[in-house]
């Protein structure tokens, strides 16, 4: 910076400096699309925290780890607006040297914020995963280690931003002269690696469950449902590629125009991967909203999971791990029963429906509930079980349902009686919809 040059002072004007140059300002979409997004993913999370607590009645580690991203996209999005006070969606060579400044400091200082938005997610979906669809022991290790390594690496683009000169201050005040930079390439290589590796885990993140539940023995409709809801983090993948495109522009000389892109894609991917996330542990809330359910049903959950056998009330898709051999674990999977449906003679048609659908979904009954009683010697054990999941011996997941009817008679006598049925295909075909 010049001596006795005024810092608030605006550059003089350059023949390239049109008019359209000029007014060239993409600070609006920067303010609408990160607000947009941050509030539309905030609201999934309570959606989802609502749903979890108060239907399903427990919380997961899963719900503290996207809880936990909100706060840094918020945080990102906050930074990014104070970013555009000073300019930054401008083109730099029409700011002046405090709004350089300002540009360049707050645009660096959010990108951390921003990268733990869309990488504490991951591990969320791990979570997630690793609860619903029980993957062996080497498997889980995998997918802790594969997100792990994907925050570490992600990490690595905040050290590498804010070490590439020394002092790092340098790089946002133009008084320090006396500095020492590596290449900016360096940074935009290893971001765009980071990138990649992010997408990669995504992907895989997402077609995971997709290989699993297309496997299972359920409605082709059913499958394709299931599959695109914990398979829709791929669109994370889609926009985590696209932001690699505009890594290039940290290495640019007209910083506060071309990062713009930058950073409303990071908070973008932040944004998506967190609603993805949400998506598939929402279908209670959903039944709630269209009269399929009532806030207090959850307690009749709770009392199908006493009656299990297992003591352990999972989700659908939840599986169950194998006894121990002594060749080791022998993993079997079985897809446990959705509902214990009572049903009355003044039931509905719709009220059917409504039981038939929630026979074949996955992703109602999300939570865990242990059950044992005491007995003689003070010791707890696991409540009898009235209907084990069945078990194929060949591995495959077969499907249980256990159902109680209740109905009357024209004397006004009432009978009760349960109907277990396992098969490979489905439940037996009765005079009940089921």
């Amino acid at each position: 910076m010049e001596p006795n040059m005024d810092p608030n002072a605006k550059p003089p004007l350059q023949p390239h400096q049109t008019p359209e140059y000029m007014a060239q300002d993409k600070s609006p979409s920067i303010i609408a699309t990160c607000i947009a997004v941050s509030v539309a993913s905030t609201f999934f999370v309570f959606a989802r925290l609502f749903t979890r607590k108060k239907i399903m009645g427990q919380l997961h580690l899963d719900d503290y780890l996207i809880t936990l991203a909100i706060p840094f996209e918020w945080t990102c999005t906050a930074i990014a607006i104070v970013a555009t006070t000073y300019g930054n969606g401008k083109h730099f060579d029409t700011l002046s040297i405090n709004e350089m400044q300002g540009a360049i400091f707050w645009t660096i200082l959010g990108f951390p914020f921003g990268i733990m938005a869309f990488a504490i997610p991951k591990l969320a979906v791990v979570a997630l995963l690793q609860r619903l669809l029980n993957p062996n022991r080497w498997h889980q290790i995998f997918l802790w280690v594969l997100a792990s390594l994907c925050t570490g690496a992600l990490l690595g683009c905040v050290v590498i931003l804010f070490a590439q000169c020394s002092p790092a201050e340098s790089q946002w005040n133009f008084a320090i002269t006396e500095k020492t930079c590596i290449d900016k390439w360096i940074l935009v290589d290893y971001a765009i690696f980071a990138g990649g590796f992010s997408a990669f885990t995504d992907l895989y993140l997402a077609v995971y469950p997709a290989v699993v539940l297309w496997k299972l023995q359920i409605n082709i409709k059913k499958k394709i449902a299931l599959c695109f809801a914990l398979g829709i983090g791929s669109i994370a993948t889609v926009v985590a590629i696209y932001k690699c495109t505009r890594l290039p522009s940290l290495a640019s000389a007209d910083f506060s125009y071309n990062t713009s892109d930058l950073v409303i894609w990071t908070v973008v991917e932040a944004g998506t991967i967190i609603i993805a996330c949400c998506i598939p542990v929402l279908q209670p809330l959903v039944d709630l909203i269209f009269g399929r359910r009532t806030l207090g049903s959850s307690g009749s959950y709770r009392r199908y999971g006493s009656r299990s056998g297992s003591g352990h009330l999972k989700s659908d898709i939840e599986m169950d791990k194998g006894a121990k051999g002594g060749s080791g674990t022998q993993r079997s999977r079985t897809l446990a029963s959705s509902k214990n449906n009572t049903l009355a003679g003044s039931r509905t048609a719709d009220d059917d429906d409504a039981d038939a659908e929630s026979q074949e979904s996955i992703l109602r009954d999300d939570f865990d509930y242990h059950n044992h009683h005491t007995d003689a010697s003070g010791k707890k054990k696991k409540a009898a079980s009235s209907g084990h999941a069945a078990r194929s011996s060949d591995g495959r997941i077969l499907r249980t349902d256990s159902v109680t009817v209740t109905y009357h008679q024209n004397a006004g006598a009432t009978e009760e009686g349960t109907k277990n049925s396992a098969a490979a295909g489905g439940p037996n075909k009765s005079w009940m919809r089921i």
